[in-house]
């Protein structure tokens, strides 16, 4: 195969390889996101990062060929791996309102940073690697040319320019190759008529379907989107605008799982971070406790830092009860012999 989609291939896709926007107007605009096929999405940056977990979340739905689609996460342009995550709190509220538990679901999720032109070529290196090994349903590159101008190598553009476009273009052909969608997101650059992505005259090439993202009003209730280039669909824009499920309101996976899902994310993110014996262990007894009383358990769907700082005064106030407990229980063995 060349690694190259063209329009009949994309046209001709297998439906089970496309991935909804999670808005039926913009699915409608571009037609969904189909296997194989390079998508450039530019614009306001809040409305492409309220795109991507839309996307993640419809990619790591089970489906008949692949029951543990995974996804692969770029990002461009940031030194802090901290900074470039998508949000986790709305992101595990889509994932479990899909009805799939969070700790698993985000487990499929990989990160692959780059901070510079010659990271982002080692990046694409990692990406084909990932895609060889299956299961990939979905590659997203957050800033997919920002490190053009964000290298710090000021004498060597002409270098990191190569870097970048061969770079890239090794990302759509190993995408394309393995029937996998490639998602990208680029900054805007202002232009007469309508803003263009970076380095249009190159990503214009290589891009199969370009879309320009803006907000329609201030308040933000609905945003608009432009078509700009596919190889299946007029060009055209929507008005376009993500609803929540009426279900969403409160938990709506079952109390337990939601519970049991919950323990065992802070398990794995704060009790094994405790780093005294006896804390660890008074947690356990609060997880006991907390068991016992399920009916009164209130779940939160993220853990903020107050509740991180409320927890931790927890553990620590369940340890002095339990150094109490064992005075009294020493003080008593005394009185009776």
């Amino acid at each position: 195969m060349s690694g190259f989609a063209t329009a009949h291939q994309i046209a001709t896709s297998v439906k089970n390889n496309t991935v909804s926007t999670g808005s039926p107007e913009l699915d409608t605009l571009i037609g969904g996101v189909v296997g194989g096929v390079f998508y450039l999405f530019y614009g306001e940056e809040d409305l492409v990062e309220q795109l991507f977990p839309h996307l993640i979340v419809g990619s790591l739905a089970p489906r008949p060929d692949n029951p543990t689609p995974r996804v692969i996460y770029g990002v461009c342009g940031n030194y802090r791996i901290e900074r470039n995550i998508i949000d986790v709190e709305p992101l595990t509220h889509m994932i479990q309102g899909a009805g799939l538990t969070s700790e698993e679901a985000l487990s499929r999720v990989r990160i692959l940073t780059a901070s510079s032109a010659d990271q982002q070529s080692m990046l694409a290196d990692a990406l084909e690697a990932d895609l060889i090994r299956g299961g990939v349903a979905l590659a997203m590159i957050k800033g997919i040319y920002k490190l053009q101008l964000d290298d710090a190598r000021k004498r060597g553009r002409e270098k990191v320019a190569i870097e970048m476009q061969t770079s890239i273009t090794k990302m759509k052909s190993a995408c394309s190759t393995h029937g996998v969608p490639l998602i990208a997101s680029t900054r805007p650059v202002e232009a007469e008529m309508m803003p263009r992505p970076e380095a249009s005259s190159y990503l214009d090439h290589l891009a199969n379907v370009i879309v320009y993202l803006r907000r329609r009003d201030k308040r933000g209730a609905y945003n608009k989107a432009f078509l700009l280039k596919s190889p299946t669909r007029p060009m055209g824009s929507t008005e376009y605008r993500y609803k929540e499920p009426e279900n969403m309101g409160r938990v709506t996976p079952p109390i337990r799982m939601s519970f049991n899902d919950l323990v065992a994310r802070l398990r794995g993110e704060y009790r094994d971070a405790i780093v005294k014996p006896v804390r660890r262990d008074a947690f356990d007894r609060l997880v006991e406790a907390w068991s016992s009383e399920l009916g009164a358990v209130t779940y939160a769907e993220s853990i903020r830092m107050l509740d991180l700082m409320l927890l931790t005064a927890a553990v620590e106030n369940r340890r002095l009860i339990q150094d109490l407990h064992n005075r009294l229980d020493a003080q008593e063995k005394q009185v009776n012999t």
